[in-house]
């Protein structure tokens, strides 16, 4: 089994999410909800802007950092895409879109609900949130 690049990953995921835009950047790809900028790729490197408490979870799991984008955003630079990196990529990328669709919609808690839903098949619910900020292991 091969197994898929960050970029590979975050791309196939964005594609499900209602309206998103992957915009090419000089070094990898921006991902949008309408004008709001809700995840960044650059090589083997993904940025998020989670909401603060999920924020809070995604700094305390390997390979995780503050971004220099300013507060909400996190850094994700896995040393390996093992199957708990890819968990965490794609569960971030998912509450990263409901972020910015509850900032568009003038909702305070991004998972209040929002207009559009997420149209990402096994959609997580965030209260559900284990350590390592993805959801229950398996």
């Amino acid at each position: 089994m091969t197994v898929p690049t960050l970029s590979a990953l975050l791309a196939e995921q964005a594609g499900m999410l209602e309206e998103t835009a992957a915009v090419p950047t000089g070094q990898g790809t921006d991902y949008y909800l309408d004008d709001v900028l809700f995840a960044s790729l650059a090589g083997s490197v993904a940025e998020f802007h989670l909401r603060d408490e999920v924020g809070a979870v995604a700094l305390r799991t390997p390979d995780v950092t503050s971004s220099a984008r300013g507060v909400g955003w996190v850094r994700f630079a896995p040393r390996r895409l093992d199957g708990h990196a890819r968990d965490r990529a794609l569960a971030w990328l998912e509450s990263a879109w409901r972020r910015a669709d509850a900032e568009l919609s003038g909702i305070a808690d991004a998972d209040g609900g929002g207009g559009r839903g997420a149209g990402a098949e096994g959609s997580e619910d965030d209260s559900e949130l284990d350590d390592d900020g993805d959801g229950p292991d398996e």
